[in-house]
């Protein structure tokens, strides 16, 4: 893992470039990097010391437990960083490493023209020969090139990887294979290393100690880099570079290179080792050198820089005078008035001491660089150096980390408190003063107490914030009063440690923990917990950390010293650490100023690349990319590979952001075919979670901003160049300016944001991108589609309805055959056949290799022409071939075109969308989203900022009870599933006997038609042929039964006209015979049409198919095609019924005259068994209708009483009908037996009557009357699926009402039971029946046609013996009979009824024909012998009884006997009895019938008697 270049503990780590030599490959360099990148950090008592005395001063043997941090580069830092040594020594590489690859050494590789241009490109290459041509001599070669090239690093080295221990030149290492090698192997490398490096920097820390001062860093004037950048290396170091011509060779120990004589101020950098072939340079000599020969230290720069030794101090002094005007220039021994002060001599001192503190730290020898530090702290306070005096504490803290690190303890320092008194001027004094940090044992204590450890740990962190500060503090104080003025470089560097520091501690909950210190030191990753979990309330507030690193913000670029890289490096810390606090807007500025910055200098690179190939800077794409095309393959190992992808990682987190949803491309590189294209594609599940999140992230923030940083990428691809990039980004802002949203048919907020000039920019500059692209040689650099709604149906259209499938379950088929096995269809018995086409399949159903095809809507929400190379539906299933189709899509529109398929095989099928290749954009898939989409806003805020978290809990609130966030819904992926089954017959109508299949129809007359169908398939033959029919009157006769405020007289009508009276029928001469046709045969129907009112036209539905099982094999469900043959249908009218009307006919009309036979005891039969005696022949008759009607009956008294019948019908025909009428009860009567008339049938008689044209005729019928059993029965429902549980009107009735109502009903069927009549014209052999449902009963028509339950007759006859002549029948209940004669009244009551009657009898004579009180004063006129009322014995169903009550006259006059009969107890319902429980609820028919109380019957007429005397 690579280490953070903003932790605090930078200044610890000691750097360390890494070069490749000779011909080596990119993976193999990168591979032997990270095997050294893992042992990064060594111990200092696994290194062995230095066997030279005078090479000790960073013996490891002086601390044993300090470790040293390598820093590993393949880069050199920027000269800006180089220029800051050796203030700042850590920026300095201070190892140079070359790295060879084995395999070169032995020839088992040869340079290829491939990796010689990518050296090349890299700028890596080292020496001008191959390692396998020189060997020995190539690696000494390339080693001298490193000590040219790179004169200041202490230790320059070559590590010869995958080589065994073979003899190598000096300076060149060998490191074994991973396989060869042990686990030690690569520690020990860099254990070696760390000692040669610990050797070589004891000479450059004692020329540092012999010089008097060093210089603080200074700003250097902005100069132009070759590169465009501002360069920030001194004048001294401008001839620094890879060739090193301008480097002076010279071995020295100055730390100084070459330096003209005119420089005020000190070179950063020191030249300390020279080159390995010099003698001094080898071990051998480096061993051999007396320990006395260390020269005197050189007293001046001049000394340093021509690296002359110092004699004595008279030629020390003489250096002093030339130079006493430099105040640079001063001696190291001088005193007294001549030499500077004391003050600048402990400055100079302090300056010093801070850098060989850092060297110590460097070193791993922290307890000495602690105490170089402290003092050199102190001294610089007192000197008010306020520039190394922060440097200093800058270094302790570092110190103090690493001893935290390490597991150490240790105490913090008292000078390092920002808050103590400033030391008095005699402290500055080497000699007086007292150090006040003393420095432990930590080399001899092992074991430490971890309280000690914690607590320091606590005091260190709540020290932390004042030290940084004050660091910063102190180095803007510098700035203001002294000269010594940092360059901004190196202020903002160390803003931004201090602020990563102390955010990390933030973000960790404020402890100093091992798992930070690991962070820190190592980049370890780190468990990050918030302020709730961790519990700590001393945390800084973030306000103030921010303040803290705002301070690291640079000046405007024209402002300050500061170059274009490193402003841009500056900015990029300070979007991390504000990532890290959490703030992500002040993120998203900074990173948008860090594009501002970095654009320019891309585009100024891209105008001097343009310049150095001799075109002009706005030339084409494809001019400026010409090199574009020599560039290898690229590859997850290449450095130019990791470049190019850091910088799409950047600018895809710059867009993320500021809340723009990544939508990754195909890879512009390599080949990719179509089938991994596809494969790789996201899923529905993905692109729905991408449209929520888009549609999200435009809720929040503006989106004038994201459009802003989307255009800023487009120009930083442009300007790399980045062809892929600018694709990318080019669909990702016209993904963003969409609405992302799927509109409605009326919706109008689908527009983009973004003007129409703009939008069809970016659709050319796409276009141009791939054109440039492809004239690259570049493969697929194709983008991805900005609309994933691009799809937004798919629907089966049935070209051919005639072909269209139905599905059908199993027990429909049973249903409908047992619907034709009946011989009457009933036609509410549900017959699925009759559905609808859209509603008789759940799922469209396609035939095996038939052709179908597919409605497509495609829709374009943006302003310019969207074209679409090629597209196809996509399935899953069976194997479905679908033909692709171009189109193009107009401007903001919704667009349908038809696509095409083929099933190959019956199974199931699914499609799921279709694959699009739009121009311009890689092929994917889009899924289908019929519905319209918006995310709906979150207006209770709860979803805001970009990162949507979750919130805290409250601690009052009960967090069971705390309600979930549910996220929000998404758009629906739609699926078309399809069922494809095997290969089905067509049939097609070859013939039909009606022409131009039109009919004309009289009301109530029958035709038959032939109906001829062929199958035309070749193959495959009919196994099931079902027929049903559908006419204009069923619609009506529907809608009008689904009427609830129907009565249920009116819905019994409706329903009876539906069921017993269809207007087409099937005649079907076998029943039992199974209908098939074969292939290409044909077969004839037989169908039967009735005219009926209304009927204007059918429609006759042939069900067919092949099921290729036996019927009763079928498991689940079946498949139909339908042909529909439609008939033109008229009906003219013919016989109607006009009115009607009923009466009661007078008893006396059939009476005889004459009695046959005088018997007084006659017993009377009753009415429904006994046939009346008299005829017709003993009655005249005026009426010749009647006459006629009385000779046909031939009733003979007694007999049953009669009503008269007036029909009058009318011929709405132009020609003359025969209506025949016949009378008698049906034989086959649609009611129930139970609900019938109590008559028997009687023998039908029939009558003829010519119509003429137009005219109306009444017809008289006598018929006798009748006696329903339950008159107040339910009204019937003929359909019992609609049956409803209680079945009254809707009306709201009274009870009398409703029994009124059903009894006129049931009369009326009774009624229409005995009369039926149909129709003729002889002229043209028309027949047909006419409708007399029309016919209406009133109450008074009712009354006069039903018979009541108790019958009662009187007559009169002879009390007495021979009394009997006294008596004379003069009607059929009027008597004359002689005054003063014992006489008797025989009543006779007859039950009809089938529950028994216990009747109370009350006789009622009066004179007739007189006023009430007149009539009833019978006192001396008749006498009655008994009661007039009495009780008589109950009458059981059908019983009679007869009473006799004598009366004599005893005056003339007319006399009328009048009857009633009334029950004694009434017939009501019984009362349920307490053991019974209680009484069942009326779940039933509304309750009509009488109330339970008794019922009173009067005798019809009365009996008349005519007193008369004998001599009268």
């Amino acid at each position: 893992m690579s280490l953070d270049p903003l932790s605090v503990v930078t200044p610890a780590r000691v750097k360390i470039l890494l070069l490749p030599i000779g011909d080596i490959k990119q993976s193999r360099f990168t591979g032997f990097v990270e095997r050294l990148q893992h042992e990064n950090v060594v111990r200092l008592g696994n290194v062995s010391p230095d066997s030279r005395p005078y090479r000790t001063m960073f013996s490891p043997l002086a601390f044993p437990q300090g470790l040293v941090l390598y820093d590993l580069s393949i880069s050199l830092p920027p000269p800006s960083h180089l220029a800051l040594a050796p203030f700042e020594l850590f920026r300095m590489p201070l190892v140079v490493l070359g790295i060879a690859d084995g395999k070169d050494i032995a020839g088992d590789s040869s340079r290829s023209d491939h990796s010689s241009r990518q050296d090349e490109r890299l700028g890596l290459r080292i020496g001008g020969d191959t390692l396998a041509d020189g060997g020995h001599e190539s690696l000494s070669r390339s080693l001298v090139d490193l000590s040219e090239d790179f004169p200041q690093a202490l230790v320059h080295q070559i590590l010869v990887f995958d080589h065994d221990a073979s003899p190598l030149p000096e300076g060149v290492f060998p490191v074994p294979s991973p396989e060869r090698s042990k686990t030690t192997t690569v520690k020990t490398v860099m254990c070696d290393l760390t000692a040669r490096l610990l050797a070589e920097m004891t000479p450059y820390a004692k020329s540092l100690q012999g010089l008097s001062s060093l210089d603080s860093p200074s700003i250097s004037r902005k100069s132009t880099a070759p590169n465009g950048t501002a360069s920030a290396l001194p004048s001294h170091m401008s001839g620094l570079s890879r060739s090193g011509s301008a480097v002076e060779r010279s071995r020295s120990f100055s730390p100084i290179g070459d330096r003209p004589r005119s420089a005020s101020r000190m070179p950063l950098t020191a030249h300390i080792t020279s080159r390995p072939g010099s003698r001094e340079s080898t071990p051998d000599s480096r061993a051999t050198s007396p320990p006395g020969g260390i020269r005197t230290p050189p007293t001046t720069f001049d000394e340093l820089a021509e690296g002359l030794p110092v004699q004595s101090r008279q030629k020390e002094s003489s250096y002093e005078k030339k130079r006493a005007e430099s105040r640079d220039r001063v001696s190291v021994n001088g005193a007294g008035a001549s030499g500077l002060g004391e003050r600048e001599r402990n400055k100079g001192k302090g300056r010093i001491g801070v850098v060989i503190g850092a060297m110590y730290l460097l070193a791993g020898r922290w307890p000495d660089a602690m105490k170089e530090l402290v003092q050199s702290a102190t001294t610089a306070r007192a000197s008010s150096d306020y520039l190394w005096h922060a440097k200093a504490l800058d270094y302790i803290l570092v110190c103090l980390f690493m001893y935290a690190w390490a597991g150490m303890d240790f105490r913090i320092p008292d000078n390092f408190y920002p808050g103590l008194e400033r030391p008095s001027s005699s402290s500055s004094k080497p000699s007086s003063h007292t150090p006040s940090y003393s420095l432990p044992d930590l080399s001899s204590s092992k074991n430490h107490d971890p309280a000690d450890r914690v607590e320091s740990l606590r005091s260190l962190k709540n020290v932390l914030p004042d030290v940084t500060n004050n660091i910063l503090n102190l180095y803007a104080r510098a700035w203001t009063f002294t000269e010594d003025k940092l360059p901004p470089l190196a202020f903002s560097q160390a803003a931004l440690r201090f602020a990563k520091l102390l955010a990390v501690i933030q973000t960790s909950g404020g402890d100093l923990n091992d798992g930070v210190l690991r962070y820190l030191i190592l980049n370890v990753a780190l468990y990050r917990r918030g302020n709730e979990e961790s519990g700590n309330t001393t945390l800084q507030p973030k306000a103030d950390l921010v303040t803290l690193l705002f301070r690291a913000y640079p000046r405007p670029l024209s402002e300050s010293s500061i170059s274009t890289s490193d402003r841009i490096m500056i900015l990029a810390g300070i979007a991390s650490v504000l990532s890290e606090l959490g703030y992500h807007r002040k993120k998203a500025l900074i990173l948008k100023e860090l594009m501002s910055a970095l654009l320019p200098a891309l585009v100024q690179a891209r105008k001097d690349g343009a310049a150095e190939m001799g075109v002009h800077p706005a030339a084409s794409l494809a001019s400026l990319n010409a090199t574009v095309g020599t560039l290898p393959a690229e590859s997850p190992g290449e450095v130019a590979g990791e470049r190019e992808q850091g910088m799409q990682y950047f600018l895809s987190l710059v867009c993320q952001t500021y809340g723009v949803v990544p939508c990754d491309a195909v890879s512009s590189g390599d080949y990719v075919d179509q089938q991994t294209v596809l494969s790789n594609a996201p899923s529905a599940e993905a692109i729905i979670a991408r449209a929520i999140q888009q549609a999200s992230m435009k809720l929040h923030g503006p989106q004038d901003l994201k459009i802003d940083v989307l255009r800023s990428c487009i120009s930083i691809c442009e300007a790399l160049p980045d062809l892929g990039g600018t694709l990318r980004y080019s669909a990702e802002l016209l993904r963003t300016a969409g609405s992302g949203i799927a509109p409605g048919p009326e919706s109008r907020d689908g527009s983009p944001d973004l003007p129409i000039e703009e939008q069809v920019r970016l659709a050319n500059n796409i276009s141009r991108t791939l054109s440039a692209a492809r004239h690259l040689g570049l493969r697929h650099p194709e983008a991805e589609y900005w609309d994933d709604f691009l799809l937004r149906g798919v629907e089966a259209v049935d070209t051919n309805p005639s072909k269209s499938l139905l599905s059908h379950a199993k027990s429909e088929l049973e249903l409908v055959e047992t619907i034709e096995a009946k011989k009457e269809r009933n036609t509410f018995i549900y017959n699925p056949f009759l559905k609808p086409k859209s509603s008789a399949t759940a799922e469209p159903v396609l035939v095996a290799q038939e052709e179908t095809f597919f409605r497509v809507t495609l829709q374009n929400l943006y302003d310019f022409d969207v074209v679409i190379e090629r597209v196809k539906l996509a399935s899953d299933g069976i194997p479905f071939d679908c033909l692709s189709q171009p189109t193009m899509i107009g401007p903001y529109r919704t667009q349908s075109m038809l696509l095409s398929g083929i099933p190959q095989s019956s199974g199931s099928l699914a499609v799921n969308g279709c694959i699009a290749k739009i121009k311009g954009c890689r092929e994917r898939s889009f899924p289908i989203f019929n519905e319209p989409w918006a995310l709906k806003p979150d207006v209770k805020g709860r979803d805001v900022g970009l990162t949507r978290k979750s919130r805290p809990k409250s601690t009052a609130s009960d967090p069971n009870k705390a309600k979930t966030h549910r996220p929000p819904k998404g758009p629906t992926a739609a699926t078309l599933p399809l069922n494809v089954i095997g290969a089905q017959p067509n049939i097609v109508m070859k013939s039909i006997s009606l022409p131009q299949s039109a009919i004309m129809l009289l009301e109530g007359e029958t035709k038959n038609i032939h109906v001829t169908l062929q199958n035309t398939s070749r193959t495959t033959p009919v196994d099931l042929l079902l027929l049903s029919f559908n006419d204009s009157t069923a619609s009506q006769l529907q809608s009008a039964i689904a009427n609830k405020e129907l009565s249920v007289v009116d819905l019994y009508e409706l329903e009876l006209a539906t069921a017993r009276k269809p207007s087409f029928r099937w005649l079907r001469k076998d029943d039992n015979r199974e209908l098939k046709i074969k292939p290409g045969q044909e077969m004839t129907l037989e169908i039967e049409i009735l005219g009926k009112p209304g009927l204007l036209w059918g429609t006759i539905h042939v069900d067919y198919g092949n099921i290729g099982i036996p019927k009763t094999d079928i498991k689940d469900r079946f498949f139909t095609r339908q042909l529909s043959i439609l008939l033109t249908v008229t009906v003219n009218s013919s016989v109607e019924l006009v009115r009607n009307d009923l009466a009661p006919l007078n008893s006396d009309l059939t009476w005889h005259k004459k009695l046959r036979q005088q018997n007084s005891d006659l017993e009377l039969d009753s009415p429904h068994h006994y046939q009346p005696s008299i005829t017709a022949s003993d009655v005249t008759f005026t009426n010749t209708g009647v006459n006629s009607i009385l000779n046909h009956l031939k009733l003979s008294p007694p007999f049953t009483p009669h009503i008269l019948l007036l029909l009058d019908l009318r011929n709405s025909w132009p020609n003359t009908i025969t209506l025949t009428l016949e009378i008698g009860l049906s034989p086959s009567s649609p009611f129930h037996q139970a609900s019938r008339p109590s008559i028997q049938p009687q023998k039908t008689s029939t009558q003829t009557h010519q119509l003429n044209p137009g005219t109306t005729h009444r017809i008289p019928l006598v018929l006798p009357r009748l006696r329903v059993n339950n008159p107040y029965a339910p009204i019937p429902t003929l359909n019992q699926a609609t049956k409803r549980q209680f079945v009254v009107s809707a009306t709201k009735n009274t009870p009398e009402a409703e029994r009124a109502m059903r009894e006129a009903f049931w009369y009326r069927e009774a009624l229409l039971d005995h009369i039926s009549a149909t129709w003729e014209e002889e002229s043209t052999g028309r027949t047909g029946k006419v409708e007399l449902r029309g016919a209406r009963l009133t109450a008074r028509m009712v009354a006069a046609f039903k018979l009541e339950d108790l019958d009662i007759q009187m007559t009169v006859v002879g009390a007495e013996p021979g009394v009997g002549d006294a008596v004379k029948q003069t009607g059929y209940s009027k008597f004359e009979v002689s005054t003063s004669s014992f006489l008797a009244l025989r009543t006779t009551l007859y039950n009809r009824s089938e529950s028994p009657i216990k009747p109370l009898l009350r006789l009622q004579p009066a004179l007739a024909n007189q006023p009430h009180n007149i009539a009833l004063d019978l006192g001396k006129k008749l006498l009655v012998n008994g009661v007039l009322q009495r009780a008589l014995p109950t009458l059981g169903p059908e019983e009679r009884f007869t009473v006799e009550t004598g009366f004599c006259a005893l005056s003339q006059g007319i006399y009328e006997w009048g009857a009633s009969v009334e029950e004694v107890q009434a017939q009501g319902r019984k009362k349920p009895r307490e053991s019974e429980g209680r009484a069942r609820a009326r779940t039933g028919d509304f309750d009509v019938q009488e109330d339970g109380g008794r019922r009173i019957w009067y005798a019809e007429g009365g009996c008349v008697i005519v007193a008369r005397n004998e001599d009268g």
